[in-house]
């Protein structure tokens, strides 16, 4: 296509960030099954796993989060530098992935601590520790997000604030989700858990839209008429994509805007 396209030609910005979150959610998801996959192979899942097999279990987790919160700012990324083009691409898939490492690991050993149930709570008290657990969540994170995009956006106050907002909504509904369904454990719970999760990151990509529009690229202010359209990319042909893998290269290519060194 060449570069003087009809922007109408390129997909939505907003279908694409939807669908970008909906395949960083099946990669999170197959990544979530594969840890405890691990957990139950060494043992970990019945508290029976010795020193070595904590060490597996926390070295896999470690490695699949790391490519599970690369792939999802690989995703977002693409998305973003179609309207902030100068977007640190390196800084902000490290960041994704740190993120993803901490909550994963994190999660892991907070599993194996035997954190405290909450079936004794009310589903009232069960979503209010959602909301405020969410929205705190929420902010920490659109804070770090918004750390990497002020040197490249106008409008990270309201990305910070709308990450808030939607953390808050999603962990409210997966909290609330899975005290209702109440699957229990083994392979059927994992599966019910997985589902909820996929549902909760499609709120948070749903939710965090506004935020997505907020945003401006500093050279070029002019608001849009009709959000979903954009100007047709300027494509720096001598910039080096830092896409290194075939697969997303391939889909880079195909479905997705250059990513490419600011």
């Amino acid at each position: 296509m060449p570069v003087t396209a009809d922007a109408r030609a390129t997909p939505s910005i907003a279908v694409q960030w939807i669908k970008n979150n909906i395949l960083a959610a099946i990669i999170s998801g197959v990544v979530t099954l594969c840890v405890s996959g691990t957990r139950y192979a060494t043992g970990a899942a019945d508290g029976d796993a010795g020193l070595g097999g904590l060490a597996i279990l926390y070295a896999t987790a470690t490695i699949l989060w790391a490519f599970s919160g690369s792939a999802d700012g690989l995703l977002s990324g693409a998305v973003l530098q179609r309207i902030v083009p100068l977007l640190p691409a390196r800084t902000w898939i490290g960041l994704h992935a740190l993120m993803a490492v901490a909550i994963g690991v994190g999660s892991e050993w907070l599993a194996s601590g035997g954190a405290k149930s909450a079936d004794d709570a009310s589903m009232g008290e069960v979503l209010a520790a959602g909301l405020v657990s969410g929205a705190f969540f929420g902010a920490v994170i659109g804070g770090l997000q918004a750390l990497v995009l002020r040197r490249a956006a106008l409008g990270t106050g309201a990305w910070i604030a709308w990450s808030s907002g939607a953390f808050a909504i999603a962990v409210a509904f997966f909290a609330g989700s899975t005290r209702v369904l109440d699957a229990g454990g083994g392979l059927a719970g994992e599966l019910a858990s997985q589902a909820i999760g996929f549902l909760t990151a499609v709120i948070i990509a749903l939710v965090m839209l506004p935020a997505l529009q907020r945003l401006k690229d500093p050279r070029c202010c002019r608001e849009w008429a009709r959000f979903g359209r954009h100007p047709a990319p300027v494509i720096n042909r001598s910039a080096r994509p830092i896409i290194t893998s075939r697969c997303f290269r391939h889909a880079a290519t195909r479905s997705l805007p250059a990513f490419t060194r600011p």
